[in-house]
């Protein structure tokens, strides 16, 4: 059996990044990836440029069921940390918008950064290697493969997600959490679209490639930016930040013209019908796509010859306009799911090192974790906060 300081399950962003910081202060340090090759979320991430970053993180950017726990880990490596090791490595990027940072090239020179960090620092990293068994014996743990066994008085689990099956994500993580009586918050699928329930696949039925700016609001979380019709649900940035905060069951209220309030185009509707205008046309299709302004239209009863409808119809489609109201059938799952929702519970670790505090030695860092951040790179920089953190105690 081969012995290491630290055994790190997983090389993903938080994988490889604690490892490179851990084997910095001296430690022999082993990296196991189930995979043949590591970082495949890296390299799709972002389009293929990877969001490593969001210059403005901060602790209300992360959903979890423990928010005091969140902005320690960010506290001792923050975004501009991250920014200058991609920096001192010559990569270009670019900010998107709202803090967003891009590659200009390819994601690969964030993968090739940690892999190169981590090599130089004398990390082994074993591919292919399936973690079949994990045991604690005499203050060691004990790690079987389908090859060989590896012992570390400290184990780090960082094993991501359920998100992105296809690039060989896997329950791992949970299955060791729950073997050393960890607690953990149901997963779900998070930034991902929602999908329609069959009334309103009717509805929607032929506007799949729309796009536009609207708010959406579920219960008291609220948001304005773009949405995209799909043919089975509503998904672009609005949504899948929306789908971090839904529950199944739940309502979602879309304002379509959140430039306006209701009596604002309540009035412009109704100026439209006393110009004596056959349809809304000139009015309503400059605020939204033609098709959709039609639909909508339709389905709040405003059909016919727009001069002859009621007020009382021109006032339900303004209500309608900017409280469209539908209750998702479900979210697109996790094989569209950039990310996963819940997860370990970080009741059961320390904020200060990501220890469990009934399990001394064993680590849980990154996706596998209750902590979520919203679109635009939050959720990279969680990988790094909290692998860092980590690294600072092992």
């Amino acid at each position: 059996m081969d012995s290491f300081d630290v055994i790190i399950l997983g090389a993903g962003a938080a994988g490889l990044f604690c490892a490179a910081e851990t084997a910095a202060r001296g430690r022999k340090v082993l990296v196991l990836e189930n995979n043949s090759r590591p970082g495949p979320k890296i390299l799709v991430s972002g389009g293929g440029r990877c969001n490593f970053t969001n210059m403005h993180a901060k602790p209300e950017d992360y959903v979890t069921t423990n928010p005091a726990f969140v902005p320690y880990a960010l506290s001792q490596f923050k975004p501009k940390d991250f920014i200058e090791i991609v920096k001192a490595k010559g990569i270009p990027f670019h900010e998107k918008k709202d803090g967003q940072l891009f590659c200009d090239k390819s994601a690969k020179s964030i993968l090739d950064l940690l892999l190169s960090r981590a090599e130089e620092r004398g990390v082994i990293l074993l591919k292919e290697q399936e973690t079949q068994e994990v045991s604690r014996n005499g203050g060691l743990f004990h790690v079987r493969t389908q090859t060989a066994s590896y012992s570390a008085s400290k184990l780090v689990v960082a094993t991501g997600g359920l998100s992105w099956p296809q690039l060989g994500s896997s329950d791992l993580g949970f299955r060791i959490a729950k073997q050393f009586g960890l607690n953990i918050i149901e997963p779900a699928p998070a930034l991902a679209g929602l999908t329609f329930p069959p009334e309103e696949m009717v509805r929607f039925d032929g506007l799949a490639g729309i796009h536009l700016n609207v708010s959406v609001s579920i219960d008291n979380w609220k948001m304005q930016e773009d949405i995209m019709i799909t043919h089975k649900g509503l998904s672009g940035p609005v949504m899948l930040n929306a789908s971090l905060h839904w529950q199944p069951g739940q309502e979602i209220v879309i304002n379509w013209v959140p430039e306006l309030d209701v009596e604002e185009t309540y009035q412009g509707l109704k100026k439209e019908k006393n110009g004596g205008k056959v349809t809304f046309k000139p009015w309503l299709s400059e605020r939204l796509p033609q098709r959709l302004a039609a639909r909508l239209a339709y389905h709040a009863g405003a059909r016919g010859n727009w001069a002859e409808l009621p007020d009382e119809t021109l006032k339900k489609l303004a209500e309608t306009l900017h409280a469209y109201r539908f209750v998702p059938a479900d979210t697109f799952g996790y094989r569209m799911a950039e990310v996963m929702r819940g997860g370990v519970d970080t009741r059961e670790l320390s904020r200060k090192t990501m220890e469990c505090k009934k399990v001394p030695g064993l680590y849980f860092i990154g996706e596998v974790m209750d902590v979520t951040g919203k679109l635009g790179g939050f959720n990279f920089q969680w990988a790094w906060s909290s692998a860092y953190t980590a690294a600072q105690a092992l």
